[in-house]
């Protein structure tokens, strides 16, 4: 058996259950992945509705479809969103803007030293069967592209192919400056040597409900004057995730990409994403636009709700999982 229907057999085990000649889907927080991890996704999902997903099946049968996806796929592999009930907004943390970062030498020292303390529970992160789910799709001539607005590559991880990253991907850093790449694993290492004393003063303990939706955690401490933060090994400029942070623009060559996706495809299917941010909801109206069919599967309101030709209010991995099994 191919490692991509492998992988997919076992995250799909946990939350397939046959009935008569249907498939009936169970939540996959009952997996084991989710047992482990604190799960995200909403409480109150409703199970895939069976017409539902054969109305998705019979739109995306002979066409092409790209997948528009957003946070609200990640949180069934345990990572936090910002505008979920569980999201970060909803517990009151604010996301670190693309002007402080830049603009505050001491915002930088307090963003790295949270990321270091979340970088063991974000570093164990796994793709859902939502994930794989959208990678057999790909396989199987489907899906023609994915847009994903994550930043943490679980799509790549899964085995999908085609995969343009909206907003950057937190893999790695990049100087301001003249814009050299280094592994943010990496830089991390050489962050958490050069701070030994300063960890062991002031990391502690954290539980998951300290993990927030911008890759840090939440520390005790407002005290950041003595972190050490590396600068560029090239130019000594100053380095960032390269991600795109809130009040941060797309590039240029990206916009560019993400449009031409849209151009090649005969419809959007938006996963787990209210498309709040500009850079995802022009695409929605690009593709409406060109009188193709807009369609979601997103727990909760979306902006682009009054264009959608069809919206599933189910967890992206229940839906995605049956898709997958109607088309084998």
């Amino acid at each position: 058996m191919p490692i991509l229907e492998l992988r997919l057999s076992r995250a799909l085990s946990a939350s397939l259950v046959d009935r008569s000649k249907g498939y009936s889907i169970r939540c996959f927080s009952q997996s084991r992945l989710a047992t482990e991890r604190q799960n995200f996704a909403p409480p109150l999902a409703s199970d895939a509705n069976e017409f539902e997903v054969k109305e998705l099946r019979s739109l995306m049968m002979g066409s092409k479809t790209l997948i528009l996806s957003g946070a609200g796929l990640s949180t069934e592999s345990g990572l936090p969103d910002y505008r979920s009930p569980l999201g970060s907004y909803s517990v009151g943390h604010k996301p670190m803007t693309h002007q402080e970062f830049v603009g505050s030498s001491l915002k930088r020292k307090r963003y790295w030293a949270r990321s270091l303390a979340g970088v063991k529970f974000f570093s164990g992160v796994t793709p859902n069967s939502g994930h794989f789910s959208i990678a057999g799709l790909e396989k199987l001539g489907l899906i023609n592209g994915v847009v994903t607005q994550n930043v943490d590559r679980l799509h790549q991880a899964a085995g999908s192919k085609e995969v343009l990253e909206l907003h950057g991907n937190s893999h790695y850093v990049k100087c301001l400056s003249c814009e050299t790449l280094y592994s943010r694993k990496e830089y991390s290492e050489s962050m958490r040597m050069l701070n030994e004393r300063w960890l062991g003063d002031k990391m502690e303990d954290l539980s998951q409900k300290d993990i927030r939706a911008d890759g840090d955690a939440h520390l005790n401490t407002e005290d950041f004057d003595d972190f050490v933060v590396p600068s560029c090994r090239r130019c000594e400029g100053v380095l960032m995730p390269d991600i795109v942070f809130f009040g941060g623009t797309v590039s240029p060559e990206v916009k560019a990409r993400s449009f031409r996706m849209v151009d090649n495809c005969d419809q959007i299917l938006i996963v787990g994403s209210s498309v709040t941010v500009y850079s995802s909801f022009r695409l929605c109206r690009a593709a409406k636009q060109q009188g193709k069919p807009v369609v979601a599967i997103n727990i909760g309101e979306t902006r682009a709700d009054d264009m959608l030709d069809l919206k599933i209010e189910s967890r992206c991995g229940d839906v995605l999982s049956n898709l997958y099994r109607c088309f084998l």
